[in-house]
């Protein structure tokens, strides 16, 4: 369902990243359950002002992605994205409120405020700048999506199905302490169910302990991954993480059944479905040794794929312009977390994914955002978009 944006209501926020930063946190969009009515609303209140003109794209009634135009003349399409939704607030250790955007010694807190509501506000800010000159032609599109945090098949994933992701370049928010990142980790989500045969633990021969099959099975997984030449950019890549282990039953009972829930972040240049493949291969190996019925099926469509950008492409040469200009090194780095760029690399859209705070501050009580990369963000967005997009008159 789509609908257009209520461009009566005045804007909510001004040029003060800060505020932006702040307004985007109080606005509550945990997921799960899933709601980002409240950002997109603010998201619309900004851009809408600007002449940027809005569409929301809701394939959900709850959880609505902003996506705003903003064309110039011919020239190419660059788009800013960042995802409004949030991991819910942990239920201890938080001393400040989490919905407070408190600013404190040069930082500011709140849920979501590097994991990316402090993206967000940088790419908003930035946006708007943007749409007060004159000196850049081509098209400027911001997209603030829904769902990332739970796979993104109602945000990045539906934007894809409608066409929306297909540009010259794209800018994804994520926390990489403001410095571009070009290659990203995907993961390989498997849930597996072993099954064996239950029987009294004094007399465990008349039966098949299926946590001892779930061993054996993580054992074969683990020496398929030791034969992937591993990347020195992801340390400690490619490894199996059992996220979750399950074994119903009385300790007096050899148990009949387990089950897993696993991830293999999958390595820039490999691809996902092999990775994938893996996890049947382990399958097969433990079958011939036991018996044992071991059960694979997708875990939340299986994951996202890895994502890399040539180093030469256009938008990563308008990103070390800004660096060099800046008197800062045209330096790159690693992403350990799973983005929505590879959404833009199944468009055929390359993406640089960029924006301020820490992912070790991600998902955590306490979350922050220095206000400095805050600043420094927009900065970096404004001067990179406007070396990509095509300058037609000298500033």
């Amino acid at each position: 369902m789509r609908g257009t944006a209520d461009r009566s209501r005045p804007p909510a926020v001004e040029h003060d990243v800060v505020r932006v930063c702040q307004a985007l946190i109080a606005a509550p969009s945990e997921n799960p359950p899933g709601d980002e009515r409240a950002v997109a609303t603010l998201v619309a209140d900004l851009l809408s002002p600007a002449g940027f003109s809005l569409t929301w794209e809701r394939p959900h009634p709850r959880r609505p992605s902003i996506v705003a135009h903003l064309r110039r003349g011919p020239g190419p399409r660059l788009v800013f994205q960042a995802h409004s939704d949030t991991k819910p607030a942990a239920a201890a250790g938080w001393t400040v409120d989490p919905l407070g955007g408190e600013v404190r010694d040069g930082r500011l807190y709140g849920l979501g405020a590097c994991d990316t509501k402090g993206g967000l506000a940088a790419q908003l800010v930035a946006a708007r700048l943007l749409a007060e000159r004159d000196n850049w032609s081509g098209e400027l599109v911001l997209q603030a999506v829904a769902d990332e945090e739970d796979g993104s098949q109602l945000g990045a994933g539906h934007l894809l199905e409608q066409g929306l992701l297909a540009a010259d370049g794209a800018i994804v928010a994520e926390p990489t302490g403001c410095v571009p990142s070009l290659a990203q980790l995907g993961n390989a989500w498997a849930e597996i169910t072993i099954t064996g045969q239950a029987a009294h633990a004094g007399t465990p021969e008349r039966g098949t302990d299926a946590f001892q099959a779930a061993l054996l099975y993580i054992a074969e997984i683990e020496a398929l991954l030791a034969t992937i030449e591993p990347d020195p950019a992801f340390p400690g890549h490619p490894r199996l993480n059992v996220g979750h282990l399950s074994v119903p039953g009385h300790p007096g009972t050899v148990p009949g059944q387990c089950s897993l829930r696993c991830d293999i972040r999958v390595l820039p240049g490999h691809d996902r479905d092999d990775v994938l493949a893996l996890y049947g291969r382990a399958a097969e190996r433990v079958r011939e040794r036991i018996t044992a019925q071991v059960a694979l099926t997708p875990y939340q469509g299986g994951g996202g794929r890895s994502h890399r950008v040539d180093a030469g492409s256009p938008l990563a040469a308008a990103f070390r312009t800004t660096r060099e200009q800046s008197g800062r090194a045209p330096s790159w780095q690693p992403f350990a977390g799973g983005t929505d760029a590879r959404y833009f690399a199944a468009a055929g859209t390359a993406a640089v994914v960029y924006g301020p705070g820490d992912l070790a501050q991600a998902h955590a009580p306490d979350e922050f955002v220095p206000v400095d990369e805050l600043e420094l963000a927009v900065e970096d967005l404004c001067n990179t978009a406007h070396h990509f997009l095509e300058a037609t008159i000298t500033p």
